[in-house]
């Protein structure tokens, strides 16, 4: 098989996201998805601060536009709202506005009702699971690996 991102990328994949009140939490819920088996490619975290995202990600996740190169995708990230895709920004708007962190995760090693359950266990909030487009959400797939 050849190597992919974690979501296909013409017809995209199941993804589960939650809110995560304080940055323990976060980093609890990005700890036990890597437990659990899921890929740090597979797993993003998201705030209003990157450099927030980045110390909650660590090396166990990834963040937004991560890896992607080149001079479109640069020129794209400049865009007004083109930071985050509109599903995440319609269902987490709230929860970034108001300082919290979401972490997003692609169902490709757990399905999605496993990482949501993971998310409740670390006390995540507004744990939501839907089909997600191919974005820039998670790794390039050059930087994915093989499946």
């Amino acid at each position: 098989m050849a190597t992919a991102s974690y979501l296909d990328a013409t017809a995209g994949g199941m993804v589960t996201g939650a809110a995560f009140d304080d940055d323990d939490a976060a980093v609890e819920a990005v700890t036990m998805l890597r437990e659990a088996g899921v890929r740090e490619q597979d797993v993003t975290v998201i705030a209003a601060d990157r450099r927030r995202a980045a110390l909650v990600a660590g090396d166990r996740a990834w963040l937004p536009w991560k890896g992607w190169a080149g001079l479109a995708n640069r020129l794209l990230r400049l865009l007004p709202g083109a930071a985050l895709p509109k599903d995440v920004r319609t269902r987490y708007r709230q929860a970034l506005r108001s300082g919290r962190i979401v972490v997003v995760a692609a169902a490709g090693g757990q399905p999605p009702d496993t990482i949501a359950a993971i998310f409740e266990q670390a006390r995540g909030e507004d744990v939501r699971q839907w089909w997600h487009r191919p974005a820039h959400l998670f790794a390039p797939p050059e930087l994915a690996g093989p499946f």
